[in-house]
């Protein structure tokens, strides 16, 4: 069967045994992978625990000393990344003084995050619908974005509006572009393209002269 453009975009052959809450090299690492693997193919929803330990190589009773269920595998990668991308944009806002420097942080957040491990970002990207909203008082991006826009409105740095809508509208000028990578309409890494989705975040915001 031909290997679709969403497969090829989403690959990470590279990824074989890297973990992401696992050690590398791990049975567990296996299953984090593997179950990538099967997201890439568009399988998420018909998959099984068996398919996923099948891809890793391993017996079913193998997954489940880690995993009581498929929906638990898909749930600890997200939010394992959905985390980590809230406290990268937490950072950005206490590291950076003025809202450009806070959006340009920001966007180096998502570029750096994308390019450590596209497999994974892609998932994220691709599965919000999914997982969220997420747990109360858990790092979450958009709100730690937010909280950056809110900020900046109540300082006067940009003008006041709605800040769940600016705050869409700068994202969108991030995630749009990634999900262009995801289908392989855009050729990446997303870090090649920071310089431009900063300016327009910046423009977004529209930050008071």
């Amino acid at each position: 069967m031909p290997v679709s453009a969403r497969e090829r975009a989403l690959s990470g052959e590279d990824e074989a045994v890297r973990g992401v809450t696992a050690l590398d090299g791990t049975t567990k690492a296996r299953i984090e992978r593997a179950a990538l693997a099967v997201f890439a193919r568009g399988e998420m929803d018909k998959a099984t625990t068996r398919a996923i330990a099948a891809e890793a190589g391993i017996s079913e009773g193998a997954l489940y000393r880690h995993y009581k269920s498929k929906n638990d595998i898909f749930t600890d990668l997200f939010f394992s990344i959905h985390g980590e991308l809230g406290r990268l944009i937490e950072n950005a806002a206490k590291e950076n003084d003025t809202v450009s420097d806070r959006a340009a942080a920001l966007v180096r957040a998502y570029c750096r995050t994308a390019d450590n491990d596209w497999q994974l970002f892609a998932f994220h990207l691709l599965s919000m619908h999914r997982f969220l909203p997420g747990p109360e008082g858990e790092p979450d991006p958009v709100a730690a974005a937010e909280a950056i826009t809110r900020d900046a409105m109540a300082a006067g740095e940009i003008a006041p509006g709605d800040p769940i809508l600016v705050t869409g509208m700068a994202l969108g000028a991030v995630l749009q572009p990634a999900l262009h990578m995801a289908y392989g309409r855009l050729k990446g890494p997303l870090s090649a393209h920071e310089e431009d989705l900063v300016r327009a975040v910046i423009a977004v915001l529209n930050p008071v002269a």
